[in-house]
């Protein structure tokens, strides 16, 4: 297995012939071969590494689960000309039902803080969040999903996530998981997304 490098010289040199090469971590250009494949990186993965990648949520934990019936409602909504890719993860150890909605009425409850994923990263998103406001109006329903995780005691757990969306700037979305498993469970939401 050997590893050819380039010097960076090359580079601006007219060639008629040309090698498909990458800057490995130790700053020397590496030619591709079966020994050293093109590293590459999720759509998700990229963002993390710049710094564009936020994520926030909340957890019913078990010593405080979320009653039957009871819901977790995030409302979230982006600035002007943000258009952010979410991707929605929800989880309760009983059945459950998730919503999302476009548009949504909403007024007071808890500011969320994001977190930048990657922690060497000074970057704030553009998003405002907040959990279990007092909802007016739901808005439009883009989707509901069911979440089986069985019911009282015969539980044991379910999830969902969502492929890759895209929203709209200055729109408030209602993302709410509800419990219907007869019982208090253990339950979360999380969102992340990148700008």
């Amino acid at each position: 297995m050997t590893k050819l490098t380039v010097q960076r010289e090359s580079l601006g040199t007219s060639t008629q012939h040309s090698s498909v090469s990458y800057v490995n971590g130790n700053d020397e250009q590496v030619l591709v071969s079966a020994d050293y494949a093109l590293p590459t990186s999720t759509v998700f993965g990229a963002h993390l590494i710049e710094g564009l990648l936020f994520s926030i949520g909340h957890t019913h934990s078990f010593a405080s689960p979320l009653a039957d019936g009871a819901s977790i409602d995030i409302v979230i909504a982006f600035g002007p000309n943000i258009q952010p890719r979410v991707a929605i993860e929800g989880l309760c150890v009983g059945n459950a039902m998730g919503y999302l909605y476009e548009g949504a009425t909403t007024t007071g409850g808890t500011a969320l803080t994001d977190v930048n994923l990657n922690r060497n990263s000074l970057i704030s998103s553009n998003a405002a969040a907040v959990l279990n406001p007092t909802v007016t109006a739901t808005g439009t329903l883009l989707g509901s999903y069911v979440l089986i995780g069985g019911v009282k005691k015969k539980a044991s757990g379910g999830d969902i996530s969502t492929a890759s969306l895209v929203l709209k700037p200055l729109t408030n979305y209602l993302l709410r998981l509800t419990n219907v498993s007869g019982a208090a469970q253990a339950a979360e939401m999380t969102i992340t997304w990148y700008e």
